[in-house]
C-alpha cells in the first residue's frame, strides 16, 4: 500500500507546482507613454507645423499618425463644388476625421520633461481651419493608442 502513496504524492506535487496565474501577460507600466501637450500652426503654404511633447517611454513608439477634419470651406475655386460650401464648419460637433496619414517626425529632442517631436503635414483637402489630433502607437500591442486632445488650428 505504501508503494502507491509515494507515486501519487509525487504526481500531486508536480501538478501543484505547475499551477499559476493564467492569462494574457501585459507589459509593465514603465513601457507606457502619453502626450503632454501638442500645438500646431498653419504655414504660408497651407501646411501644418506641429510640435508635441511626449512623456514616458517614447522609445517604445511604433509609429505616428494624424487625424484631420477640415472646418471651413476654402476659397480655392479649383476644388469641387461640395468642398467649397461651408458644410464642414461645425466646431461643436463630434470629431470626424476626413484624413488620416502616417507621420514621421522631422525632429525628436529629448528634454527633462519628455521628448519633443516636430512634424509637418500638408493636408490633401485645403481649408481655412482644421480640427486635428495626433495618434501614437506602442510597440506593445496591449497598450491603447496615445491620443492628443482634439485641437483646432486656423
Amino acid at each position: 500500500m505504501k508503494t502507491w502513496i509515494t507515486p501519487i504524492l509525487c504526481c500531486l506535487l508536480l501538478i501543484a507546482a505547475g499551477c499559476g496565474k493564467k492569462g494574457i501577460r501585459s507589459p509593465r507600466q514603465e513601457n507606457l507613454f502619453s502626450w503632454e501637450s501638442a500645438d500646431a500652426a498653419l504655414t504660408g503654404n497651407g501646411c501644418l507645423a506641429i510640435s508635441a511633447l511626449m512623456k514616458g517611454a517614447a522609445r517604445n513608439v511604433d509609429g505616428f499618425s494624424i487625424e484631420l477634419e477640415p472646418l471651413a470651406a476654402s476659397a480655392d475655386s479649383t476644388l469641387p463644388k461640395e468642398l467649397q460650401t461651408p458644410q464642414d464648419t461645425c466646431e461643436g460637433c463630434p470629431f470626424t476625421p476626413r484624413e488620416t496619414q502616417e507621420l514621421t517626425p522631422q525632429q525628436a529632442v529629448p528634454t527633462d520633461s519628455g521628448t519633443r517631436f516636430a512634424f509637418t503635414y500638408c493636408p490633401q483637402t485645403k481649408a481655412a481651419a482644421y480640427r486635428w489630433r495626433l495618434v501614437a502607437r506602442n510597440v506593445f500591442m496591449a497598450f491603447p493608442y496615445a491620443l492628443t486632445p482634439v485641437k483646432t488650428v486656423r
